[in-house]
Formats: C-alpha cells, structure tokens, sequence
C-alpha cells in the first residue's frame, strides 16, 4: 500500500484526473478536476495537493488538501476534499492511513490546523476532528 502525492510523482497526474473525476465529478465539474489536479502541478505554492492510494499497482483511493471547500469560511485552510476509499476496502483503516498523510503534509507545510467540510457526524471525531460550524459542517484537527 502506498500513498502518491501527486505534486512528488508527476507520472500519476493523468491516472489522479480519471479517477478523482471518476468519483467525485459530475458531468459538468469534470473540467473543473482537471484544471485543479493540472494547475496544482504548476504552482509553487503549498496547496492543492492530491494523492491516490494504490494497492499493488492499482488505485484504490483518493484525497486532497485545498485552500476552500466551496464555503464561505475563507478564513481558514487547507481543507481535507475528495476523501474516497473503494468500498471493497473500506474497513481495514485505509482512510485514516490517508488523514494521517494529509495531516502530517499539513504540518509540514507550516499550517497548524486541518479542516474538514462533512455530513458524516460522528465519523470524523475518531479520527480527533472536532465540530466547529454547522453552516458550513466544519470539523477541526489540530
């Protein structure tokens, strides 16, 4: 099992498109993905960031850090988007192998605190993300 920051492995950028897109895009948000995955490699700034999670070659999951998760507390970030682990390997802590990758990412790009925009309440908490704003469904791991 490995997780590919895809700004470290360029190689991977078509494979992150197709299959972030695959599942998280609408047909009309699709161009939307490839532009952020395609521009994230051109920035030299700290976020966006994607990764895939892949099992003995084959992609299996998926996540990102981004500035704003269309809502409006502009104020904080990076945010945790695009979370998704294959259903046939859900249960084995696969998606809390990916927070703790985004969360150590996080720090070391000097940012103190990781967000979270989610309808799933009670999920995230054990994985130390704690409420903070019900309009915008917030959760905050220090």
């Amino acid at each position: 099992m490995q997780i590919i920051n895809i700004k470290e492995h360029v190689e991977y950028k078509d494979k992150a498109i197709e299959y972030i897109q695959s599942k998280w895009a609408s047909k009309g948000s699709l161009k939307l993905y490839e532009d952020c995955i395609t521009y994230s490699l051109k920035t030299n700034s700290r976020l966006p960031v994607w990764y895939l999670l892949e099992n003995q070659g084959k992609i299996i999951g998926c996540a990102g850090l981004i500035t704003n998760d269309f809502i409006s507390r502009m104020d904080l970030w990076p945010w945790v988007c695009a979370l998704y682990i294959e259903e046939n390997y859900r249960g084995n802590s696969l998606d809390e192998k990916l927070l703790l990758k985004l969360k150590e990412d996080t720090k070391n790009a000097g940012f103190d605190n990781l967000y979270l925009c989610t309808d799933h309440v009670g999920y995230y908490e054990k994985y130390d993300f704690s409420y903070i704003d019900m309009f915008n469904k917030a959760k905050v791991k220090s």
